[in-house]
């Protein structure tokens, strides 16, 4: 493998680069060292120009090779100046192939744009590179470290029905209940960790994803009005039925979903929620506000990581996987939004995301304006 890399390093095409680029710079200097010579001699006359020479005869050879050779050298220099940022650049890429983690990168070169930019964009793409080969191992570590507890779990519990708990009915009964269980949270765990991957590489067309703020969020409202009337709800709506942001509907309703949910897992005590639609400049804004446990200071700039719990009380509990909230900021971040998080301790958590307002499209419109002349031909019948 070395001998192979050496081999190629002989044959590099860089070597040959510098070669031509000497060979040329020298011809190019001699060429101009004959024009400047051709030129005296027509600006002097003939008789200057051979009094010259025979004066010089002596010295001629030894003349012409003292220039030769600082043309040789002077070329030589000059392609090893054109070429060194492309040899440093192959030496970034080597360290690139050989430690992909690598924090080596191509320095700036001041005297050639190309070649500048080319840098740029090579150290972009090695730090792409690398921020996903990060999150794949953490998220490979984070998924093995999920796993492994219920899959514990369910293996003790069939240890021990295969050893004597299957002839005891209680002890059968409470482990295929506790086994279930776990399998529920790792089919739970499996489809957050499949969202959170579609997120990840969601394609968005702004261009046809408009979607209606008010229908959408109504309805989710509702739902969830109708799901837990244990809760007190409030939706407080500033905003009109045609304002639009270019995101999918089901996409909007998901985002929704899951901050809603998180408000309701964490009101322990006081079971109440709070929706609000505001518009601010060019911008739509979407409330979701609980006031459960609430969050700390410093969990707040990791509440978005995935599977961080804030309540370590609830790793266990079904449903508590610590990837709604990653999902929320992938799929917010794809649609040109923003997320933004406030909260203290026992006062309860307020979620606001923000999306760019865009143009209506013609058929919202239209069924806007039906839904106003409807209403209006209700009232002038009542």
């Amino acid at each position: 493998m070395v001998e192979e890399k050496n081999n190629n390093q002989k044959r590099s095409p860089l070597t040959r680069t510098q070669a031509i680029l000497t060979l040329g710079l020298t011809v190019g200097f001699l060429l101009i060292a004959c024009g400047i010579v051709l030129g005296l001699m027509a600006i002097q006359g003939p008789d200057l120009s051979k009094a010259v020479f025979e004066a010089i005869g002596h010295w001629w050879w030894s003349f012409l090779f003292f220039a030769l050779g600082g043309i040789l050298l002077l070329a030589f220099l000059l392609a090893q100046v054109f070429v060194w940022p492309v040899k440093k650049l192959e030496k970034v890429m080597e360290t690139f192939e050989e430690d992909p983690l690598t924090s080596n990168r191509v320095q700036p070169v001041a005297y050639n744009k190309e070649l500048d930019n080319l840098g740029s964009v090579i150290n972009e793409t090695m730090n792409q590179v690398q921020n996903l080969m990060q999150s794949q191992q953490d998220f490979v570590s984070d998924v093995s470290h999920e796993l492994r507890t219920p899959v514990a779990i369910v293996k003790g519990h069939l240890n021990l029905l295969e050893r004597w708990g299957k002839d005891d009915p209680e002890v059968l009964e409470d482990s295929l209940s506790s086994s279930l269980a776990e399998i529920k949270r790792m089919e739970v765990l499996v489809n957050e960790m499949l969202e959170l991957t579609r997120a990840e590489k969601l394609t968005v067309n702004t261009e046809q994803d408009h979607t209606a703020v008010w229908p959408v969020v109504s309805r989710v409202y509702h739902d969830f009005q109708v799901l837990h009337p244990e809760f007190s709800w409030t939706f407080d709506n500033g905003l009109d039925q045609t304002s639009e942001i270019a995101i999918r509907p089901d996409h909007l309703e998901q985002l929704l979903i899951i901050l809603i949910d998180n408000a309701l897992k964490y009101s322990t005590e006081r079971k109440e929620v709070h929706l609000a639609l505001a518009k601010a400049g060019s911008w739509v804004e979407i409330g979701v506000q609980d006031f459960g446990q609430g969050i700390a200071s410093e969990d707040l700039d990791r509440i978005f990581d995935r599977f961080y719990r804030v309540d370590k009380a609830r790793v266990h509990q079904p449903g508590g996987n610590g990837l709604g909230l990653s999902i929320v900021k992938k799929m917010v971040a794809a649609y040109g939004g923003q997320v933004q998080v406030e909260s203290a301790l026992g006062s309860g958590s307020s979620f606001r995301l923000r999306f760019p307002i865009v143009q209506p499209s013609t058929e919202s419109q239209s069924v806007s304006d039906q839904g106003k002349k409807d209403t209006k031909d209700s009232e002038s019948l009542l």
